[in-house]
C-alpha cells in the first residue's frame, strides 16, 4: 500500500507545478509590451558610446635629440709670471669669483727696488738731455757768429742724440719695470669659478708656473654630431632645447653657435656646438644632457592620435563615424589607413593617406566595434 500512496503524492506535486508554470507564462503574456516598441529601444540600445575625432592639419616643426656633455663657455689656465714668494691669495678652489678680483699677489719688493732705479734713469736722462740740447743751441749760436768751429757743432748734434736714444732707453726700462711689478699680482680676467687653484700662501712660485684654472659658467656649451642629412637643415642661430638628468622635467633655451664643415675623424659626425645661458649657474660642467633641434622649415601635417588607430595583420586601420543613409543613424566603418609615426610626438601620427581633413574618427571604445557598428557620439574631440 505504501508504494501506491507515494506514486498519487509525485503525480499530485507533478500538476500543481504545471499549473504554476502556466499561470506564470499566462502573466507573462498579458503584461508583455508591445513588441514593437521593444524592437526600437533594442536597436537604440546595440549603439555603441563613442567619442569622436575630427581629423585636422596643423603645423609640425621636423625635430632631432642627441646627447653629449656640458662643457664652460671657457676654461682658462692662469700661470705665474714671474717668481717670488705668495704674500696673498684672495680666494680658494671652488669659489667663485669676479672679473679682476685678486687671486695671488707674489713678493713685489725686489720688483719695486727695479722701478725705483728705472724711475732714476729716466730722471738722469732727461736731465742729460737738457743739457744737450741747451749745448748744441749754444754752439748752433756761436757757428752764426763764426766763434766755433763746424767739429765742435757736430759733436753737439751728435751728443743730442744720444742722451735723446738714452731717454727712450730709460723709458722702455722704466715700462718693463712697471710690468714686473704688475705681474707680481695675478687676477681674474672674467667672473668665473676655481676649478683648480693648486697653490698656498708662503709657496715660492716659478715663471711659468700653472697656478690655477677659471671656467666661465655664465654660459655652457655643449658639442654635439649629426649625420650628414641632418647637418644640412640646422644653421647657426637656430634654437634648440636642452634637458639634464641633473634636472628632470626642466628644459633650458639655447642657441645654435657654430656649425662644422667636416666631420670629426673619430665619430665620422659634424660637430655642432650650442650655448645655452647659464646666469643662476644651474646647468654645470660634466653634466649629461639631450639637445633637440629643429631640423628644417615646419612641415604641415595631417595627424591623429595613436589610440585612435588599430593594427592587424601588419595593416592599421580607424573607425570613420558616417551617416547611415535615410535613417539618421551613424555607423562607423572601417577603413585602412596609412601612416608613419612623428619624431618626438609619441601620441600621434601623420596621415599618408586613407583619410581627409575634417572626417570623424572614433577615439574610444575601438574593441567593441565592426565595420558598420551603430554608434552614437558622446563627445566630439575636434583638437
Amino acid at each position: 500500500m505504501a508504494e501506491p500512496t507515494r506514486r498519487i503524492r509525485l503525480r499530485i506535486a507533478f500538476l500543481l507545478a504545471a499549473a504554476v508554470l502556466a499561470g506564470s507564462g499566462l502573466a507573462l503574456l498579458c503584461t508583455a509590451p508591445d513588441p514593437r516598441p521593444v524592437s526600437a529601444a533594442g536597436e537604440a540600445a546595440s549603439a555603441v558610446e563613442v567619442i569622436a575625432h575630427r581629423v585636422r592639419t596643423r603645423e609640425i616643426r621636423p625635430r632631432t635629440e642627441v646627447a653629449g656633455v656640458l662643457e664652460p663657455r671657457r676654461s682658462v689656465d692662469l700661470f705665474a709670471e714671474t717668481n717670488g714668494r705668495i704674500l696673498e691669495m684672495g680666494a680658494e678652489a671652488l669659489d667663485g669669483v669676479e672679473a679682476e678680483q685678486l687671486l695671488v699677489r707674489v713678493d713685489p719688493r725686489l720688483a719695486q727696488v727695479a722701478l725705483r732705479r728705472a724711475r732714476a734713469a729716466v730722471a738722469r736722462a732727461e736731465s742729460e738731455l737738457a743739457l744737450a740740447r741747451l749745448d748744441l743751441k749754444r754752439r748752433r749760436s756761436l757757428a752764426e757768429r763764426k766763434a766755433t768751429s763746424v767739429a765742435a757743432l757736430d759733436q753737439a748734434e751728435t751728443a743730442e742724440r744720444v742722451a735723446e736714444a738714452t731717454l727712450r732707453d730709460a723709458r722702455a726700462a722704466l715700462e718693463e719695470a712697471h710690468d714686473r711689478v704688475a705681474k707680481k699680482t695675478v687676477s681674474a680676467p672674467f667672473a668665473g669659478v676655481l676649478r683648480a687653484f693648486p697653490v698656498q700662501v708662503g709657496e715660492y712660485v716659478h715663471e711659468g708656473q700653472r697656478i690655477a684654472e677659471l671656467l666661465d659658467l655664465e654660459a655652457v656649451r655643449i658639442e654635439v654630431g649629426l649625420s650628414d642629412r641632418q647637418i644640412v637643415a640646422v644653421r647657426p642661430g637656430a634654437p634648440a632645447e636642452v634637458q639634464v638628468e641633473a634636472r628632470p622635467g626642466e628644459r633650458f633655451a639655447g642657441t645654435v653657435l657654430r656649425v662644422g664643415s667636416a666631420t670629426d675623424p673619430a665619430s665620422r659626425k659634424f660637430p655642432v656646438q650650442v650655448e645655452v645661458p647659464n646666469p643662476e649657474r644651474r646647468l654645470l660642467p660634466g653634466m649629461v644632457a639631450r639637445v633637440s633641434l629643429e631640423m628644417g622649415e615646419p612641415q604641415r601635417l595631417l595627424t591623429i592620435p595613436r589610440d585612435a588607430s588599430r593594427e592587424q595583420y601588419g595593416l592599421r586601420f580607424v573607425y570613420v563615424v558616417e551617416p547611415d543613409g535615410d535613417s539618421g543613424r551613424q555607423v562607423a566603418r572601417r577603413r585602412r589607413v596609412e601612416v608613419r609615426a612623428l619624431p618626438f610626438q609619441p601620441a600621434e601620427f601623420a596621415v599618408l593617406s586613407g583619410l581627409e581633413e575634417g572626417e570623424e574618427i572614433v577615439l574610444t571604445g575601438l574593441l567593441q566595434l565592426h565595420d558598420g557598428s551603430p554608434v552614437r557620439v558622446m563627445r566630439s574631440d575636434a583638437s
